[in-house]
């Protein structure tokens, strides 16, 4: 089966093009040992930009120099409180280096899970794709909304996610859990409050186990995210994409992509797949196919017996 390739970049992300750009350059560590926060975020929402620092904490970013004393850095990472700090104060530091103070999250309520319970899996469950699989670059996060329909409070055993037979399977990348923001329906707060970074390694279904985690699945529901991660050159891709030109013909070029792809299915009653790059807001993937594409994530949630 032929395979296409849709990319979330063009739809969530503005891209900035300066004749003349500032490179940023840091190290994000831990306050208390200074060790490297590998893939920290670093966002200008002002801009509409950002970037995921490395696995060293390290983290480059290219930037209008007109306006350093209007932007502001906005620093971030799981666990840890954010800073923000403007850019002209951040080019005045004398070694570039950002330094969080770990926050830990107090959980209001446990999740006992019973001896015995019963385990459900949520979302979309189809064994193979349709033609399209979804891309994406380093720092974006793709995911979808998984309703609680028994209205019950549960507990997430596991994610999963097709890994589309396009790009770089072995990939790293980072699982995100969100309540959902009741206002917005969009996603919310983080539940999932560890850096859960994993491989899959093959295409096929790839199962994250989330049992020691206590990640509760509330009435409201959850979203399961896909954050891709800054992992290194190696993983970038190049694929000869068909577009159209000024006269309607068809033409071929040949597009850079990051890490792995994941499965979708086409021709959805309702949207449920999301998406962000940094220093946007999250938007509604809605592309719209005689029915919406959305992607290949479920879970595996555990229900006491009555």
């Amino acid at each position: 089966m032929k395979n296409y390739i849709l990319t979330l970049f063009t739809a969530f992300s503005f891209q900035f093009s300066y004749s003349q750009s500032l490179l940023l350059k840091g190290f994000i560590g831990d306050k208390e040992t200074n060790k490297p926060l590998s893939f920290a975020t670093v966002e200008i929402f002002s801009l509409k930009l950002g970037t995921i620092a490395d696995i060293n904490g390290a983290f480059e970013l290219k930037v209008d120099p007109i306006n350093v004393n209007l932007d502001t850095l906005t620093i971030s990472y799981l666990g840890y409180s954010k800073i923000k700090i403007s850019i002209g104060d951040f080019l005045n530091l004398d070694r570039k280096i950002i330094l969080l103070k770990s926050n830990p999250i107090v959980i209001d309520q446990v999740l006992i899970i019973p001896k015995t319970y019963k385990t459900v899996k949520l979302g979309i469950t189809d064994k193979k794709p349709q033609s399209y699989q979804i891309t994406n670059i380093y720092y974006n996060k793709i995911g979808n909304i998984i309703e609680n329909k028994k209205s019950k409070m549960g507990w997430v055993k596991s994610a999963n996610f097709y890994i589309g037979e396009d790009g770089n399977p072995e990939t790293p990348f980072r699982v995100r859990i969100y309540d959902v923001d009741q206002v917005k329906k969009c996603p919310g707060n983080d539940i999932l409050n560890k850096n859960v970074i994993v491989t899959a390694y093959k295409p096929g279904w790839f199962t994250v186990d989330l049992t020691s985690y206590n990640v509760q699945f509330p009435i409201d529901g959850i979203f399961v995210m896909m954050e891709w991660i800054n992992c290194g050159d190696k993983y970038y891709y190049s694929k000869e994409m068909p577009r159209k030109d000024a006269n309607g013909e068809t033409i071929k070029e040949v597009r850079k992509f990051y890490g792995q792809t994941i499965g979708s299915i086409l021709n959805q009653p309702e949207i449920i797949t999301w998406g962000i790059t940094v220093g946007n807001d999250w938007t509604p993937y809605t592309f719209n196919h005689k029915g919406y594409i959305n992607a290949m994530i479920n879970v595996e949630i555990a229900y006491p017996v009555d």
